[in-house]
């Protein structure tokens, strides 16, 4: 798929913020699931839903404002756990903006049980390479206490009921500081979902930071919804 970098994408040095790309990559795996009859329009009618559990993004470069960029996406393993999708992103000219890899896996929507449906055959997936060598990995908690909590609104949430899981990363990266945003590139984003905040929840967003490292974490009542790794580089 190829999108464009809008006015509405960029920050404040037009620049395209990390979170776009996570839209684009959600955008690109709904329509190649439903290609492959594995898509939201089929498993919602069966109550059933794909859920991301872990995601790394290795960042080149961030494109800028007006430019075109073209996502390419496709199954790259399973193991008992996950079934994985990795991703790559170029510019106009093919060279490479940024590298992804996810881990899915599918839940009974009413029960939040994670299934594995009688009718599912692998077989009928095409796997491909895959864009990292080391596996996702369980992030360890940041274990440090959450700021002042706020609250889960309508705009938080996605056509399942619960906070999108871009939200998540939006919420850690408007943590830090707009000078440290002006500053300094992010480099990688590591994330693992835990557990679904839903309308009615206040979440508490906590950080502790070596360096140019930092961990975040996400919680409700001091249990931990999401953690974070991410790296940056100064500009």
């Amino acid at each position: 798929m190829e999108f464009e970098i809008r006015s509405f994408d960029v920050d404040t040095n037009c620049t395209a913020r990390l979170p776009v790309f996570c839209k684009y990559m959600q955008e690109a795996a709904y329509y190649h699931a439903e290609h492959f009859g594995l898509g939201h329009t089929h498993l919602s009618a069966l109550n059933m839903a794909w859920v991301l559990s872990r995601m790394r993004i290795k960042v080149e470069r961030l494109p800028q404002w007006g430019e075109t960029v073209k996502l390419c996406t496709w199954p790259s393993g399973k193991d008992r756990l996950f079934y994985y999708r990795d991703f790559e992103l170029t510019d106009s000219d093919g060279k490479m903006l940024m590298r992804a890899s996810t881990a899915w896996f599918m839940i009974d929507f009413e029960k939040r049980e994670r299934v594995i449906p009688d009718w599912w055959t692998d077989s009928n997936l095409p796997i491909g390479r895959k864009v990292f060598s080391s596996k996702l990995s369980r992030l360890k908690s940041c274990g440090c206490e959450g700021g002042n909590p706020m609250p889960v609104n309508y705009g938080d949430l996605d056509q399942n009921g619960h906070v999108s899981n871009i939200r998540y990363v939006e919420w850690i990266l408007n943590s830090l500081p707009l000078e440290f945003h002006q500053a300094h590139i992010i480099q990688t984003l590591e994330v693992n979902y835990l557990s679904e905040a839903v309308y009615g929840h206040e979440v508490s967003i906590c950080r502790q930071q070596d360096g140019l490292l930092i961990n975040h974490g996400i919680m409700v009542e001091g249990e931990d919804l999401f953690r974070a790794r991410t790296e940056w580089k100064a500009i």
